[in-house]
């Protein structure tokens, strides 16, 4: 299952991040393997959506959290 897949207010664990260019920013941003993550509010039209890892709430497009594999 994917970060996209998710359903509001679930809490998942990450399980990896799939190759891409992109990887290596969500490592910065803190999407790291075993953390925690919540799905908060996607933003209409297939807008991106508001995630909370940790302490931290980030927004990301749809198509980059299905890069993001979770448990």
């Amino acid at each position: 299952m994917t970060a996209a897949e998710i359903t509001p207010n679930s809490i998942f664990t990450i399980d990896r991040i799939q190759d891409s260019p992109l990887s290596v920013n969500f490592l910065e941003i803190g999407l790291i393997p075993g953390k925690s993550i919540q799905f908060l509010h996607q933003a209409p039209f297939h807008g991106p959506i508001a995630f909370q890892v940790g302490e931290n709430i980030l927004a990301i497009r749809e198509q980059e959290a299905q890069l993001i594999l979770v448990k």
